[in-house]
């Protein structure tokens, strides 16, 4: 290696673009959802109204699975008795086919509930 380096190009800084900064205020529209006049107020009734359609979407299914754990057990009395490798079969039960289900529930409504906030979001910055 010389140190003269007159074969080597010129060293450059990359740097990635400035963001704009939070601090600059709201985004666009959120003061339309914020005001007290009947437009605002019909924003925040159909967010409220989408969100709440995306909650009984999963909060049905989610009651359905969680009743028939009890039911099978009524339906069936020697569940509690049975083993499977050793494990009690209701227990089987709960960590196979009922907490997997309500955990895939859960992402599923994160994933639904942040959609109606995106377009809810859209639909501001569209205005």
């Amino acid at each position: 290696m010389s140190e003269g380096g007159g074969d080597r190009p010129a060293r450059q800084v990359v740097r990635a673009p400035e963001r704009p900064s939070a601090a600059r205020g709201p985004a666009p529209g959120t003061g339309d959802v914020l005001r007290q006049d009947e437009y605002g107020r019909v924003l925040l009734g159909s967010l409220m109204r989408a969100q709440l359609g995306v909650t009984a979407s999963i909060l049905g299914p989610a009651v359905v699975l969680l009743a028939l754990y009890p039911l099978l057990a009524v339906l069936v009395p020697g569940l509690a008795r049975d083993e499977v490798l050793g494990v009690p079969l209701t227990l089987v039960v709960l960590g196979g086919g009922i907490y997997p289900p309500l955990v895939l529930l859960g992402f599923w409504y994160v994933r639904r509930a942040e959609h109606v906030e995106q377009r809810f979001s859209e639909l501001l910055q569209d205005r």
